[in-house]
C-alpha cells in the first residue's frame, strides 16, 4: 500500500516538471530561430533592411539635356594635290589645351537639377572626376615597343626548334623489329574477319562523317574558356550571356514577387533575398568574372541577365540586382518613380556615361542605365554598408567571349595591303551592351589576342625594313582607304565610339574610330608615341617620329608631333585638312 502511495505522489510531482521541459524546449526553439535569422542576415543587411522600411526621400529631377553627337564631316575629305601640294610650307598647329583620358565631348553631359533633396545631397556633376592619373605608363610601354622592329626580325630563329625533326630516328630501330612480328599474326586472323569487315564498312563510313562534325570548332572554343558555368548542373537555370549559353544556380528563382514598389514591400523582398540561399549565385558571378576576364561592367551585365532569368516581374528584378551588386561590393541604389508603380536602379560608375539620367552623391555619378528619361523619384537615404566601389567601365583585359566567330577582310584602295580577321560575335555583343563612355575607355582598351595576331602578323612584314616615314604612310593609307566612312548618326542613329575590333566587324567607321585604330597600329608596329587631335568637328592623330619629318606639326612638352590624319583620304603624313590648319586643337593623351 505504501508503495502505491509513493508512486502516485511521484507521478503528481513530475507534472510541473514536464511542463517546464516543454516551456524550455519552446524557448530554445525561439532562440534557434533568432539565431538562424542572425546567421543568414548579417548586421549590415539587417540595418539596411530597417532603413528601407523608413519613408524614402523625394527628389524631382528635370529631364536631362540630350547628349549632342560630336559634329563630324558628313563625308571624308579627299586629298587634292593641286589645292594642297606636297611642298606646301608646314605650319605649327595652335594648341588650345591638353586633356588627359577625356575629350571636350566629355563636357557634353546631361544637366540634371534636383530639388527637395533633404539628405540626399544631389548636385550637378563637376568635370573634376574626369582626369585620371593613368596616362603615365604609356612612355614606358613605348620605350619597350621601340624594339619591336628588331624583335620582328628576330622571330626567324624560332625556326631552329624544327631541328627536333630527329625524332624519326627513334622509331627506325624499334619499328622494323616490331613490325615483322605483329603483321605475321594479323595475316592469319584477318582472313576470318574479312567477310564480316566489308559488311560493317558500309555502315561505319556514315558514322565517321557525323562524329568529326561534333568535335570541330564549337567544342574547342568552350574548353578554351574553362568555365564550369558552361555545364548544366542541378538546380540550374540557363541564361544567354552575350551569345554564350551559361548555367547559374536556381536556388533564388521565384524567391521574391514584389507587387508593390512601396517601402515595406521592397524591404520584405530584400529581407527574403537575405534569407535565401544566395551564396551559390554570388559564386557564379565571381566565377564568370574570373573565367571570362570580365571588367566591372561585365559583372553588372551578368547580374542583370541572371536577375531577369530568376525573377518573374520587373520590380523583383530591380531589387535582386541591387542585392547582388551590393553583396559583390558595388554601389547601386533603388528608386521608386513618382508617377507609377515602378522601381529604377541607379549604378555608380568610375567615368562619365552619356545618354542616361543620373544624380551625384559623395562625388560619384549614379546612372539609370536602363532609362533615358529623368523623372521624379523616391529613394532610400541610406546605402548598404557593403556597397563600396563604383562600377569600372575601363577594360584591363579583353573579355574571353569567343562564340559566333565571323570572318572579315579589309583591303586598301591600291590592293597591295589586305588583312583578313576573325571577329567574335559574342565580344561584339558585349561591346554593344556598354553605354557610351569617355573616349579614353576606347583609346586605351587592349585588343583581342587572336585578332591582334592576325592584323599585326599581316602588316608587320610589310613595314619591316622601311623607314619610319614610309612605314607610317603605309599604315595611314591602309586606314584611310581600307575602311568605309560613315558617321555614327548614319550608321547607328547615335554616337558610338568603337573599340579596335569593332572597326573590322561593322561595315563603316568615323574619324574617331580611325584615329583609335591608327594610333594602335603605330604603337604596336613602329613603337612610336601618338596623341589625338581634337578639333571642333574632327579627330585626327599626331606621331612623335624619331627622325626629322617634314609636314604640319605641334609641340607637346618640348617634343615634336607630326600630323597624321586617317580621314584625310590620300594625304601623306604631315598634311592637315586645309580648313583645319589655322584652327585651334586640343591634345588628348592616353
Amino acid at each position: 500500500m505504501k508503495r502505491l502511495v509513493f508512486l502516485a505522489v511521484t507521478a503528481l510531482a513530475s507534472i510541473p516538471l514536464s511542463a517546464q521541459v516543454v516551456t524550455d524546449d519552446f524557448d530554445k526553439f525561439i532562440q534557434e530561430e533568432n539565431a538562424s535569422f542572425d546567421k543568414f542576415i548579417d548586421d549590415a543587411n539587417k540595418e539596411f533592411i530597417e532603413f528601407l522600411r523608413h519613408p524614402w526621400k523625394k527628389a524631382e529631377a528635370k529631364k536631362p539635356v540630350e547628349r549632342h553627337t560630336k559634329p563630324e564631316p558628313p563625308k571624308p575629305v579627299i586629298y587634292d594635290e593641286q589645292k594642297h601640294p606636297e611642298d606646301t610650307p608646314p605650319v605649327e598647329l595652335t594648341i588650345k589645351d591638353i586633356l588627359n583620358q577625356t575629350t571636350i565631348e566629355g563636357q557634353q553631359r546631361p544637366t540634371v537639377e534636383v530639388k527637395n533633396v533633404d539628405q540626399l545631397t544631389f548636385d550637378k556633376p563637376t568635370p573634376k572626376a574626369q582626369p585620371q592619373p593613368k596616362p603615365t605608363p604609356k612612355p614606358t610601354v613605348i620605350v619597350a615597343k621601340q624594339n619591336t622592329p628588331t624583335i620582328i626580325g628576330g622571330n626567324t630563329p624560332k625556326a631552329e626548334p624544327a631541328k627536333p625533326q630527329a625524332t624519326p630516328d627513334k622509331p627506325q630501330p624499334v619499328a622494323p623489329k616490331a613490325e615483322p612480328t605483329t603483321p605475321a599474326k594479323p595475316q592469319t586472323t584477318p582472313v576470318k574477319p574479312q567477310p564480316v569487315a566489308p559488311k560493317a564498312e558500309p555502315t561505319t563510313p556514315a558514322k565517321p562523317q557525323t562524329t568529326p562534325v561534333k568535335p570541330q570548332p564549337k567544342p574547342k572554343a568552350k574548353p578554351a574558356m574553362q568555365s564550369s558555368l558552361q555545364k548544366e548542373f542541378y538546380p540550374s537555370v540557363a541564361i544567354n550571356y552575350c551569345n554564350t549559353k551559361l548555367y547559374i544556380d536556381a536556388s533564388m528563382k521565384g524567391v521574391i514577387n514584389i507587387t508593390s514598389s512601396q517601402e515595406c514591400a521592397v524591404a520584405d523582398g530584400y529581407e527574403a533575398l537575405c534569407r535565401s540561399n544566395y551564396k551559390p549565385l554570388i559564386a557564379n558571378c565571381q566565377q564568370a568574372q574570373k573565367d571570362f576576364r570580365l571588367n566591372d561592367w561585365g559583372v553588372f551585365l551578368f547580374v542583370k541577365t541572371a536577375a531577369e532569368a530568376l525573377c518573374n516581374d520587373e520590380n523583383s528584378c530591380i531589387v535582386m540586382q541591387q542585392f547582388l551588386l551590393n553583396e559583390l561590393g558595388y554601389r547601386a541604389k533603388m528608386a521608386r518613380r513618382g508617377d507609377r508603380n515602378q522601381l529604377l536602379l541607379f549604378v555608380a560608375t568610375d567615368c562619365m556615361v552619356y545618354g542616361h539620367p543620373y544624380f551625384t552623391k559623395e562625388g560619384l555619378n549614379y546612372y539609370n542605365i536602363n532609362g533615358t528619361e529623368a523623372c521624379t523619384f523616391y529613394m532610400c537615404n541610406q546605402d548598404s554598408k557593403k556597397a563600396k566601389t563604383p562600377v569600372a567601365m575601363r577594360l584591363n583585359n579583353v573579355p574571353a567571349l569567343n562564340s559566333g566567330v565571323v570572318s572579315r577582310q579589309r583591303t586598301n584602295k591600291a590592293g597591295n595591303v589586305s588583312v583578313s580577321v576573325n571577329v567574335s560575335k559574342s565580344l561584339m555583343d558585349f561591346y554593344a551592351s556598354m553605354p557610351q563612355c569617355d573616349y579614353g575607355v576606347y583609346a586605351k582598351a587592349p585588343v583581342a589576342g587572336s585578332l591582334a595576331q592576325e592584323v599585326l602578323g599581316t602588316l608587320r612584314p610589310l613595314v619591316q625594313g622601311k623607314s619610319e616615314v614610309d612605314a607610317a604612310n603605309l599604315l595611314l593609307n591602309f586606314v584611310q582607304t581600307g575602311f568605309k566612312y560613315a558617321t555614327d548618326e548614319e550608321q547607328f542613329g547615335f554616337e558610338k565610339p568603337f573599340f579596335v575590333e569593332e572597326l573590322f566587324y561593322y561595315p563603316a567607321c568615323d574619324c574617331e574610330d580611325r584615329s583609335v585604330l591608327f594610333g594602335w597600329l603605330v604603337r604596336e608596329l613602329l613603337g612610336l608615341d601618338v596623341v589625338y587631335l581634337d578639333y571642333p568637328n574632327h579627330i585626327a592623330t599626331a606621331v612623335q617620329f624619331k627622325g626629322d619629318v617634314k609636314g604640319d606639326f605641334l609641340t607637346v612638352d618640348g617634343k615634336r608631333y607630326t600630323v597624321c590624319d586617317p580621314t584625310y583620304i590620300g594625304a601623306s603624313i604631315g598634311m592637315t585638312m586645309p580648313n583645319l590648319r589655322s584652327a585651334g586643337v586640343s591634345i588628348l593623351r592616353y
